[in-house]
């Protein structure tokens, strides 16, 4: 069985262009399309806060609250990481997360929801989703910093 393509000139042109169409076809099966969206409130700009706290999930077994917090620290801000009862007194932002992995023969990080909101307040200053169904690798570290990206425009 000979696999092997002949070079254009051998096939006519619309075979040639529909084996072309198959391989775009079956290129797009097995590549995953993200998307990623973010609100924020443009009256309340999120950079004009120093002290940050992210609210450990309790079935949070991959660490994306302390990446989160990692991230808010490279920016220069004041950020911890932990339950809500544990929240510092003067905490000005509660950042919230729900991050959701799934399995194909590895694990991934297949949507990740941020909510940043005024501490005491409980008013939403920004949320944001980013959602990378495929298999292709995505690190959570470049959708935390997508997400926050946004976040601090």
């Amino acid at each position: 069985m000979n696999l092997s393509f002949p070079p254009p000139a051998a096939l006519p042109a619309g075979r040639w262009i529909v084996r072309l169409l198959g391989l775009a076809l079956l290129l797009s099966l097995f590549s995953g399309c993200s998307s990623m969206n973010a609100r924020r409130n443009p009256a309340v700009p999120l950079g004009q806060f120093q002290r940050f706290y992210v609210e450990q999930r309790l079935n949070d077994n991959h660490g994306i609250g302390e990446r989160i917090a990692a991230d808010l620290r490279s920016r220069g801000y004041s950020a911890t990481c932990g339950h809500l009862t544990m929240m510092p007194a003067d905490t000005e932002v509660l950042i919230t997360y729900d991050a959701r992995w799934s399995w194909d023969f590895r694990s991934y990080l297949i949507n990740l929801d941020i909510t940043a909101r005024r501490a005491y307040a409980n008013a939403i200053i920004a949320t944001g989703n980013y959602h990378h169904p495929g298999i292709t690798n995505k690190s959570p570290e470049t959708m935390i910093r997508a997400l926050l990206d946004d976040f601090f425009r």
